[in-house]
């Protein structure tokens, strides 16, 4: 499986650089949407029991599924109370939904122009989807969460 924490440092980097380049723009937009996007497969494949098929379990994880479910969660937790649970689930779907469109213009739309103070404000949000993962990641609503981006719920 991928390394989340690696691909948000990767992110970081490009922006770093002098001058930036639209490439390393484009780039660290992508890693940091690809940094989330590993993050969370991870932890829902970490919660099945047979570790021999946790590699082939990532494979079936879908962009447009797990967008769907964030943006559910989006709309259902948008008047979550501060600081709850429910408030930093919000938060780390709200970032993974925003990364994804921003990650499918910086790799398919090149009419679009990346300003770097842009991509630092997608890198923060993906940074803090992490830190704000990191607080609920035992939390029975995450877990919800993990598995409704592999499963549409039919109730």
């Amino acid at each position: 499986m991928a390394y989340p924490d690696e691909l948000l440092e990767s992110a970081n980097s490009p922006v770093q650089v002098i001058p930036e380049t639209p490439a390393n723009l484009r780039r660290a937009v992508s890693s940091a949407y690809y940094a989330l996007f590993h993050l969370l497969i991870g932890e829902a494949c970490n919660d099945w029991s047979r570790p021999e098929q946790r590699v082939r379990l990532a494979r079936k994880f879908e962009h447009p599924r797990m967008r769907d479910a964030s943006k559910h969660c989006v709309d259902k937790y948008k008047n979550a109370a501060s600081g709850s649970a429910e408030s930093h689930l919000f938060a780390v779907a709200h970032a993974f939904f925003q990364l994804q469109e921003k990650r499918h213009t910086a790799d398919y739309d090149l009419s679009k122009t990346f300003l770097y103070t842009e991509v630092a404000l997608d890198i923060y949000l993906a940074q803090d989807a992490f830190e704000g993962w990191s607080k609920i990641r035992d939390e029975q609503i995450s877990h919800d969460y993990l598995f409704s981006l592999l499963f549409k719920d039919k109730s």
